[in-house]
């Protein structure tokens, strides 16, 4: 695919992105979270997948102690076994994809869901103010796993449809206990496809060449 169609593509992908997340913040993240704090929050089901949620962080610690495993042993001059080619750029993936979301986060420093809006009733954005529940947009939590089901996707294409599986399954997670808006995920999610697709890019400029 030739630069101008990527090019091409990726500003239809954004626009539609930013089109998508302004009509949640204006019509669909609101009702959306009032509905699931009345519905699902007495529930056990909300507990159980608060909890569930929990153990996310894990992700990123691996995936950091994973590229530190690689760096120190190709550092004393070993070669990479072919195996840990996938892994390793999904870690990179997530890493970045970790470090971009807390940027973002600063920056737009948007009211979570919850406490903020369901509880405290205050809803919008403080820009270059973010902090405690005011870090809700984009969501994290779909970055992360878009980035990785990225990777996935070009590299080893019979894991698409599993990895798709739980990214969607995350995603949902996170609204339905109010941890993040819809327009959050919409935006983590076209943040994170885009952060995995170019740490593949990145990380084979010879493939890319001989593709082009």
């Amino acid at each position: 695919m030739s630069g101008k169609a990527v090019m091409r593509n990726w500003c239809i992908a954004f626009a539609t992105t930013a089109i998508m997340v302004g009509v949640c913040i204006a019509y669909v993240d609101r009702p959306t979270a009032e509905f699931f704090d009345a519905h699902l929050r007495p529930t056990a089901a909300w507990a159980w997948m608060d909890r569930a949620l929990a153990p996310l962080d894990l992700t990123v610690v691996m995936a950091l102690l994973f590229v530190l495993g690689c760096v120190i042993s190709a550092g004393s001059g070993r070669l990479l076994p072919l195996w840990t080619r996938t892994p390793r750029l999904c870690s990179w993936a997530a890493l970045c994809a970790t470090v971009a979301s807390l940027v973002f986060k600063r920056i737009f420093g948007r009211a979570q869901p919850d406490p903020e809006f369901v509880q405290n009733h205050l809803y919008g954005f403080r820009l270059l103010h973010g902090g405690p529940h005011w870090n809700s947009f984009p969501s994290g939590t779909a970055m992360i796993s878009v980035a990785i089901v990225s990777v996935l996707w070009i590299l080893q294409p019979r894991w698409r449809a599993s990895g798709i599986l739980i990214a969607a399954l995350l995603c949902v997670a996170v609204v339905i206990t109010n941890f993040h808006w819809v327009g959050d995920v919409i935006a983590g999610t076209f943040l994170g496809a885009f952060i995995g697709w170019m740490t593949v890019r990145v990380a084979t400029p010879d493939e890319r060449r001989k593709s082009t």
